[in-house]
């Protein structure tokens, strides 16, 4: 504490007779304010370089360090919180092993959380896919598959999981597995008893990429409650991968019934004009739906210039 003292002591000396020279020294204004500024800097300067120095001086800076846990042979910092807990697993990990045990910690801490636990399971579910799903194996699969069967099992009383669960089992059976019936019929699960879910603001899964319009100002369009449900995703994939046109004609009305105001509805005039056996039933929504001013320019260009071959 003596020396620290000397040396704050012998900075202030500095300071003292710099200050007075500058006073002596004809300086103008600007000069002058800008001889005080370098003092200033150079006493701060003093400062720092004394309290790296010296450890046990006054001047530090506060850390906040977490506690850490050894869990499942990693070292995982504890979060006040399940949502920081679970936003901590979602961030990037080298070793996915360790990105597996930072989501399996959540419930191990945060038992009662049942939302962030369950989409911790859906994300561990995934995990089993490996690091590309366009590289899994049959293995790969039948690991996920049984996966997400255990998040609708446990998290039955919270429907934002279970429809998200239903969802990757249709997408793993038509997409990947190429047993589009088997994937429909979970799609239509959705539809059936999940049709008011939201989705959220990111991708359910990575190959699905929605459009939305933009105001003059490049502001998303104000929200409307038929927007963003899972079921009308649902439908859009049922009109994607049915093979027979009665399915795809009835999962189409219901999207128009139920879903119009949304981003899928355009997404599967889009996909039935692709179609020339399907084509004719696009044909009579394709201005209602332009009108309702849902489609972006870049949507609505293409379902113009798809219509145009008919």
């Amino acid at each position: 504490m003596q020396v620290e003292k000397l040396v704050y002591l012998l900075d202030f000396v500095i300071i003292f007779n710099m200050i007075n020279f500058s006073k002596k020294i004809r300086l103008n204004g600007m000069k002058k304010s800008l001889a005080i500024i370098i003092i200033l800097l150079s006493f701060l300067s003093a400062m720092i370089l004394n309290g790296c120095g010296d450890q046990s001086t006054s001047i530090s800076f506060p850390k906040s360090e977490l506690p850490v846990i050894l869990f499942q042979g990693f070292n995982i910092p504890q979060f006040p919180t399940a949502k920081g807990q679970l936003n901590y697993a979602k961030s990037g990990f080298p070793n996915p092993e360790e990105k597996k045990a930072a989501f399996n910690v959540l419930f191990h801490i945060f038992p009662e959380a049942k939302t962030e636990c369950g989409n911790a399971a859906l994300y561990i579910a995934y995990m089993n896919l490996g690091y590309d799903y366009r590289f899994a194996n049959r293995k790969n699969y039948t690991n996920a598959i049984k996966a997400y069967h255990d998040v609708i099992n446990n998290f039955k009383k919270y429907p934002q999981i279970t429809v998200k669960a239903y969802w990757y089992l249709g997408w793993i059976y038509c997409d990947l597995l190429q047993d589009k019936e088997k994937g429909i019929s979970y799609y239509w699960r959705i539809v059936e008893n999940y049709p008011d879910i939201k989705t959220g603001i990111s991708s359910p899964v990575p190959w699905v990429s929605l459009v939305y319009p933009m105001t003059i100002k490049g502001s998303p369009p104000p929200k409307d409650k038929t927007k963003n449900q899972w079921a009308g995703l649902a439908l859009l994939e049922i009109i994607r991968h049915a093979s027979d046109k009665t399915e795809v004609y009835n999962a189409f009305d219901i999207l128009w019934k139920t879903y119009q105001k949304s981003i899928p509805t355009g997404l599967a005039i889009k996909s039935l004009l692709q179609n020339i056996t399907t084509a004719q039933k696009a044909l009579p929504y394709i201005e209602p739906y332009l009108a309702l001013n849902i489609a972006n320019i870049y949507l609505a260009r293409e379902i113009k210039d798809n219509a145009k071959e008919y």
